[in-house]
């Protein structure tokens, strides 16, 4: 069997709030899931991180400051070959044991291997946005496209690339079975710190909103062929 399951997390300011998530993740994760976290070498708490990363057997890079789809695009190109990959916030907290055994095993059920399945996070009412987070995506799709996340795309706008991508795939699946609980300002149960206010702001949030339409008119029908035509070629 292959490498089964890389868990993903750009961090930055946060080296407590990164030792909460990797301590669920530990206490939940099956055998075969790993975990690599990507450090800013420019952060003003990078030292803050020896402690909470040492003697956990995750994977640890360490470079300049990425934009969140930058950083999860580089883990996926330094960590190649995982079956499927799930990309994480610092701010996740793991609630269900056995969550990406769960998750994989709706998408290997649902997509025969292909999609993603989002676990419910407490934070965004699914009904209305279909916004995955906690979720797990087929590395197969990461390998046809030749990167996770569109790379026009910095930090917002990220999960409705998710969205539109995999509903228009009819891959995209939720789970209110399988907790990871996104413990985020908006819910009240993290404080609005620096990372909250710059992603928050009017520029990300303009460029974001930009994205995510010069997505949908540029590229999305694009990466939606790309990836059927991976499936019909027997693409893993």
């Amino acid at each position: 069997m292959g490498k089964r399951i890389l868990t993903m997390c750009p961090t930055r300011g946060r080296p407590s709030t990164l030792r909460d998530m990797l301590d669920s993740w530990a206490e939940t994760r099956s055998p075969g899931t790993d975990m690599a976290v990507y450090l800013n070498t420019d952060d003003p708490k990078f030292a803050e991180y020896a402690h909470v990363v040492q003697g956990r057997y995750i994977n640890v890079l360490m470079g300049s400051r990425l934009y969140l789809a930058q950083a999860y695009n580089h883990l996926c190109r330094e960590f190649p070959g995982y079956d499927y990959y799930a990309p994480v916030n610092d701010d996740h907290f793991f609630i269900t044991t056995a969550w990406d055994a769960e998750l994989v095993g709706i998408v290997e059920r649902e997509g025969n291997g292909w999609g993603m399945a989002a676990a419910e996070d407490n934070l965004t009412e699914w009904a209305a946005y279909q916004h995955p987070s906690g979720c797990v995506l087929s590395g197969n799709i990461v390998r046809a496209l030749g990167h996770m996340i569109w790379p026009k795309f910095q930090h917002i706008g990220i999960d409705d690339y998710f969205q539109h991508l995999l509903q228009a795939l009819n891959m995209l699946w939720h789970t209110k079975d399988v907790v990871i609980e996104h413990r985020h300002w908006i819910n009240g149960k993290r404080m609005l710190d620096a990372n909250y206010k710059w992603v928050y702001g009017q520029e990300q949030q303009i460029y974001g909103r930009a994205a995510v339409q010069e997505y949908l008119g540029a590229q999305l029908w694009n990466d939606v062929r790309t990836i059927q035509e991976a499936m019909r070629s027997g693409g893993r």
